[in-house]
């Protein structure tokens, strides 16, 4: 792929996801509450994508970490279908596994 078509192609995912950060941020005005937590979840998951589909983390145990999250994220994004309760257990079981990972990285 050639820097134009690379940039091009960064440019676009970048605009496409700031435009679903936007469009999310909109539909909170009239949306349950709910649907919060689960844009916010579901962002997550766009996140890790766009990051990983850019090809720009180079650390190879942190791609691992991403895919493994990204499997979590979609697993947890259904549970507000069945309970409000279990998702939100999911997201600060999330919550804490990041946080966990943050002091890891961090050495703290």
């Amino acid at each position: 792929m050639g820097s134009e078509e690379r940039k091009k192609e960064l440019r676009e995912k970048i605009l496409e996801h700031l435009a679903f950060l936007t469009s999310s941020a909109s539909g909170l005005f009239v949306e349950p509450r709910e649907y919060g937590p689960l844009r916010c979840i579901d962002a997550m998951r766009r996140f890790i994508d766009l990051v990983l589909s850019l090809g720009v983390v180079e650390d190879e145990e942190l791609v691992r970490d991403l895919q493994e999250m990204r499997k979590e994220l979609d697993k947890g994004v259904v549970l507000l279908m069945y309970s409000t309760e279990e998702f939100t257990k999911f997201v600060s079981d999330i919550n804490r596994e990041l946080a966990r990972k943050v002091k890891q990285a961090l050495g703290i």
